[in-house]
């Protein structure tokens, strides 16, 4: 049975009727078909993302929570934010002070130094916190698992407010500690959907709501951008709650938001006019996080927080050297870890476990670089001078780290977060150890069956160049964010030639004119292969993300180049036409074809059978008797057989690209 090249193969009587009910273009609503919508109240709920914001205090320990901030606000007591030094974790702290700023609270925050705080709520921290004379500690975006330390501050005379949404450990926060956590909230599933910002986000309101500030306040517009940065920066799912959340905080981060902000876009050049979901994450969230990875996170937090613009400048300055700094040790240090890749595990491992002297806060990039592009789960360890390791892992779709690092555990220092990312730290004399009960734990939560998987579609539908991508693109947006769960549709071009290649971006990426018979259209393609460059020739397929590319003040539709695939001329359609030339001679066996058309091309003599497959599957001929010969039929495009993508597919020939070069920050302007 042949497997489709996109899903959108075969949804037409779905198609249609979404088509109709909404009055969208055919082509959304195969998309919106592909994706497995059916019921048009679903399609409206995703348009509309007008969800339900679920009430704050379905957490059960919210009322606990606030009034013991309260308590602390009047009594003018020092309460102490403990963040995190990712953006989720920095964006929870900026949410939680301010809120506790604007009730007239006295409030400080620390945020731990990765290399040697390490993550979260320590001993050390609270040391400093006590220092400052502070009562109250509230952990933002960690703390779940901080049972020594909170332990620690209740002997000590503090009180202690928990909110994360990291898995737990073996060991419970004691009693009496109020904990805004999915495993205290009356529906756990939905709730555990949220980044630490979005429950600190969730106190925030329920603090202003407690203390009466109005609800079309600026300052809770400004807690729900930061709550939807915290949710793009943790990739967290883009459905129900997060989705509506995500597309209103888009907003505001467009168009509102500190000083700090509108410089950090404006060091990016990001235009605020057009800003989307991408521009967050793959842009703005790196230069943030840059600063907890290369420096100290403090330096994100304050420039979030500064309200005056020539302090902003001096701040988004220094992360703007940080994050070059970043992008310089990421490819160092991941070329490094391929070899060491290849050296250890071979070019197909079931689990990777490197290590070396890089920084600890570019591990957790080379380690979903890793998983990318070796597909399995991947973990990168810094070596710490001291005889210890620390590090980060990633996992690809599917596959949960926080389980395979439980099989381990033995040989772990400690570890913890949630099932496509974790930290972990060892005793470097471990390592092989570590590294061979890795692997079998991997090979161990394979799904059992056949070895090798059946081929996938690898997009959503075919794009013609032809199509008018103008009306397409302002669905695409109304479709939008994209993220996980909701990803990005992706589209297939091809065959097309390359009519112009230029190089931009100090030469790592490259405009290209695509041509479709008549029709020419731009690509853009990040970290292209070099190859490409140096030869262009021949026929060629792309999976392809249409997006708005906003130029002097217009914006028009752009293709991104996500994966490329050289083709044979046998698939083209000047090759199909020969041959339904020849056959419109008369009725012929598919040998006397095969004479006919001799010397067109080898590829089409060996693919001949298939050719003839996709004209009788699309109505164009009939074989009857042994004979093929022409019928009268209306006109159809190849890609819409069956027979003809399975051509397609076993003459594609990958030459790089895909989107592994996204998903670690990588893609900078």
């Amino acid at each position: 049975m042949s497997v489709p090249l996109w899903r959108a193969a075969g949804v037409g009587d779905v198609a249609r009727r979404l088509a109709s009910v909404f009055e969208m273009p055919m082509r959304v609503a195969r998309l919106l078909a592909a994706r497995g919508y059916k019921d048009p109240d679903e399609v409206r709920r995703l348009l509309t993302a007008d969800e339900p914001w679920s009430d704050p205090m379905d957490f059960t320990d919210m009322r606990a929570a606030c009034e013991r901030i309260l308590q602390a606000v009047r009594r003018r007591e020092i309460i102490a934010v403990m963040g995190d030094y990712d953006v989720d974790g920095v964006s929870a702290a900026v949410i939680v002070t301010k809120a506790i700023q604007a009730l007239g609270g006295r409030v400080t925050c620390h945020i731990p130094e990765r290399v040697s705080d390490g993550y979260g709520f320590s001993l050390r921290l609270l040391e400093d916190a006590k220092n400052e004379g502070a009562a109250l500690i509230v952990t933002v975006d960690n703390g779940i698992r901080a049972v020594e330390a909170i332990s620690a501050a209740l002997a000590d005379g503090l009180s202690v407010v928990v909110t994360d949404h990291h898995e737990p450990g073996d060991e419970i926060v004691p009693d009496g500690v109020p904990v805004l956590h999915f495993t205290r909230h009356r529906d756990p599933i939905s709730a555990k959907r949220g980044c630490g910002a979005f429950v600190a986000w969730k106190l925030a309101i329920q603090l202003l709501d407690a203390a009466g500030v109005p609800k079309a306040d600026a300052l809770r517009r400004w807690l729900t951008g930061l709550a939807a940065l915290g949710t793009l920066a943790d990739m967290m799912p883009l459905v129900g709650e997060n989705r509506r959340l995500v597309r209103e905080g888009i907003r505001v981060l467009a168009t509102e938001g500190s000083a700090g902000w509108r410089v950090l876009c404006d060091c990016a050049r990001v235009s605020r006019d057009t800003l989307g979901a991408s521009d967050v994450s793959w842009r703005l969230v790196p230069r943030l996080n840059a600063a907890g990875r290369m420096a100290h996170a403090d330096l994100a937090y304050r420039l979030l927080m500064e309200e005056d613009e020539e302090e902003a400048k001096r701040l988004a300055e220094e992360l703007e050297v940080l994050n070059a700094k970043r992008r310089q040790a990421v490819d160092a240090a991941f070329a490094e870890a391929v070899e060491a890749v290849e050296r250890e595990h071979g070019p197909n491992p079931a689990a990777i476990v490197v290590a070396g002297a890089w920084p600890l806060g570019v591990v957790g990039l080379i380690a979903g670089r890793l998983a990318q592009t070796y597909a399995c789960p991947a973990i990168a360890l810094a070596d710490m001078g001291d005889g210890t390791l620390r590090g980060s892992g990633r996992a690809p779709e599917g596959a949960s780290m926080l389980d395979l690092l439980s099989r381990c555990a033995e040989f772990l220092h400690h570890y913890g977060g949630h099932e496509a990312a974790v930290g972990c730290g060892l005793d470097a004399s471990q390592l092989p150890a570590f590294r061979a009960a890795l692997l079998e734990a991997a090979v161990a939560a394979r799904p059992t069956g056949t070895a090798v998987d059946p081929p996938m579609a690898i997009a959503d539908d075919y794009l013609m160049l032809s199509e008018s991508a103008d009306e397409l693109l302002l669905w695409l947006e109304r479709l939008a964010p994209f993220g996980p769960e909701h990803e990005p549709f992706r589209f297939f071009v091809g065959p097309v030639e390359i009519v112009r290649c230029a190089r931009m971006g100090g030469g790592e990426h490259l405009r290209l004119t695509l041509a479709e018979g008549d029709a020419h259209q731009e690509a853009v393609w990040f970290r292209a292969p070099d190859r490409i460059a140096r030869d262009t020739t021949g026929l060629w397929a792309f999976i392809v993300e249409l997006v708005p590319n906003a130029w002097r003040g217009t914006v028009r539709p752009q293709l991104r180049i996500e994966q490329g695939y050289r083709l044979p001329r046998a698939v083209s359609r000047e090759a199909f036409a020969a041959v339904f030339r020849s056959l419109r001679r008369g009725p012929c066996t598919l040998e006397t074809l095969r004479q006919r058309v001799s010397g067109i091309s080898a590829d089409l003599d060996r693919d001949l059978e298939s050719v003839m497959a996709t004209f009788v599957e699309l109505g164009f001929a009939a074989l009857e008797g042994g004979l093929y010969h022409v019928i009268a039929s209306e006109k159809r495009d190849l890609r819409d057989s069956l027979a003809y993508q399975a051509l397609v597919r076993r003459h594609l020939r990958p030459v790089g690209g895909g989107p592994s070069e996204r998903m670690e920050e990588e893609r900078t302007s």
